[in-house]
């Protein structure tokens, strides 16, 4: 049921935990956990090809994914390309 996809994100911002929040092409809300953050060496205005889940259900409303793993993008959608 909690299926993983692909989806393109741009990293908007990090929390003073360490953690991430980020963007998909359609505008949904994705969280990046410190772990992932730290490993990653992830910046504000990073885009990555995030393997992501439907977030835990009582945060789905604000966030709807969660980042499971991230790789540098290959091709930057063209909403992105002016970030």
């Amino acid at each position: 049921m909690n299926e993983e996809e692909t989806k393109q994100i741009l990293v908007e911002y990090l929390t003073d935990s360490g953690s991430a929040f980020a963007i998909t092409e359609q505008g949904d809300q994705v969280f990046l956990s410190e772990r992932l953050v730290t490993r990653m060496g992830v910046q504000p205005g990073d885009i990555f090809d995030a393997h992501v889940l439907l977030n835990y259900a009582d945060k789905r409303d604000m966030i709807k994914y969660r980042a499971m793993r991230v790789k540098a993008a290959t091709n930057i959608a063209p909403i992105f390309q002016d970030a």
